[in-house]
């Protein structure tokens, strides 16, 4: 009886052992195929992702001959701050003063809107969906078209 108890002690501990080996075999790294630093080789996911970041920009500084007073841009429903300054050919990287910027912080799309408001006091609305891009750190969306 205390020779099996010592067997089964001893196979237990090999099995524990093993096991443990064998995870240290795994490749860990960013798994999700919508980050920039994606793993092509890892298995498990390490929490290492990071992900594209989207600039909002104001094209234009008017509509149909209107003044442009504010631009202000959310992300899935989230304020995320006024654009104050025009770029008619885009700004010149996603860190430009005067935009709105969003760091995507999963491999999932969000939903973005804009209510742009006239020194009339009349609002449009622009709006839609970006996706973070595994190719560019720097997404650029003009939300005053």
């Amino acid at each position: 009886m205390k020779f099996s108890s010592i067997c089964f002690s001893l196979f237990a501990f090999a099995i524990l052992i093993a096991s443990m080996g064998c995870e240290e075999l795994i490749e860990s790294g960013c798994t999700d195929s919508k980050a920039l630093n994606h793993d092509f080789i890892a298995e498990k996911d390490d929490g290492s992702c990071y992900y594209s970041r989207v600039t909002f920009y104001s094209k234009w500084g008017s509509f149909n001959g209107i003044n442009i007073a504010k631009v202000d841009v959310s992300v899935d429903g989230n304020f995320m701050g006024t654009i104050t300054k025009v770029f008619p050919n885009g700004p010149g990287n996603c860190s430009s003063q005067g935009n709105v910027a969003y760091e995507f912080n999963s491999g999932e799309r969000v939903d973005w809107n804009a209510t742009i408001t006239l020194v009339n006091g009349a609002s449009l609305v622009s709006g839609g969906t970006v996706s973070p891009s595994r190719s560019s750190e720097c997404l650029k969306v003009n939300v005053a078209r």
